[in-house]
């Protein structure tokens, strides 16, 4: 016997339709539940509910993978549509925060120049609050990708038609030292006097470690860093210890007091740093955003 309208309209739900794109997808119970985070025999009997609520067939199995039917397949693109809604109409709560107040996620992979960009914002909308992700450049651009911040900013962005953006600085990566280094009064020092120093390098997915081992690279060394570390303020501050060497990109912070910046001239071309967000993702904050940083002038910022 069919289900009635009242157990029909119960069996159809956001985390169902997860499950059957999941299934659908991925050809496997296991292999849904593991890319969704819930049992195997959960993913099972949540396809099972779905076609006795509704008594469709939505699976054959062929050689022991699950094949969608052309009735699953409709499903899933009404699905994948219907998650995306949700996922906007968690985007746009997430722009309020627990007072009521508007907020905007940031995501930087330097803290210049979005700090002072986020500092002007504040200036302007005083009812603002902003929350900030800091990570690498791949962590950054994921989090766009994904919509967990609104707007970024990071170096040497690649083009990429999901994406509007706008270049706000050039600037190429420095060496820094403690102020007590031997180095501290140079304005140049090249990378085969580098080498024979006590490194400290970020971890692979940083935009400033690629340009540091692009640039040793082709100038045919292969030193080892003395010290390896997952984000710059650890890099900061390992090389105001004397701990070793940095690097970092020239406009990366404000902080001017504890380190010095030395020209490399290997690493002589400068890239742009630019704020970018989901081309179809527009509201009036991120748009704030983009016109502040397009009035942003480093010179007044930041120090060299």
């Amino acid at each position: 016997m069919k289900a009635s309208v009242s157990e029909t309209v119960s069996g159809l739900s956001l985390s169902r339709l997860r499950a059957l794109t999941a299934v659908a997808e991925e050809g496997s119970y296991s292999a849904a539940a593991r890319r969704i985070g819930i049992s195997h025999s959960a993913v099972a009997q949540q396809i099972r509910d779905l076609e006795r609520a509704y008594d469709i067939h939505l699976f054959d199995r062929l050689r022991g993978v699950l094949l969608p039917t052309p009735a699953c397949l409709e499903l899933c693109d009404i699905a994948s549509r219907m998650l995306q809604a949700q996922r906007d109409a968690e985007r746009v709560l997430a722009r309020r925060g627990p007072s009521g107040k508007h907020r905007l996620r940031v995501g930087l992979g330097n803290s210049m120049p979005g700090i002072a960009i986020i500092g002007r914002m504040l200036d302007l909308h005083p009812t603002l609050t902003v929350s900030v992700e800091s990570g690498s450049h791949q962590d950054i651009m994921a989090a766009v990708s994904r919509r967990e911040v609104d707007v970024a900013v990071l170096p040497n962005l690649p083009v990429d038609s999901r994406f509007r953006r706008f270049p706000v600085l050039s600037q190429e990566v420095v060496a820094i030292v403690s102020p007590d280094n031997t180095m501290a009064g140079k304005k140049e020092v090249t990378l085969d006097h580098l080498a024979a120093r006590p490194l400290v390098f970020r971890s692979p997915g940083s935009s400033t470690q690629k340009v540091v081992d692009r640039g040793f690279r082709q100038a045919g060394l292969t030193p080892e860093p003395r010290l390896t570390a997952d984000t710059r303020d650890a890099v900061y501050e390992a090389v105001a210890l004397g701990i070793g060497v940095g690097f970092m990109w020239r406009f990366g912070t404000y902080r001017s007091d504890t380190v010095r910046r030395i020209r490399v001239p290997e690493f002589r071309s400068t890239v742009d740093e630019v704020v970018f967000a989901l081309a179809d993702d527009r509201n009036a904050l991120t748009d704030l955003f983009f016109n502040v940083a397009g009035q942003f002038r480093p010179e007044t910022a930041i120090l060299p």
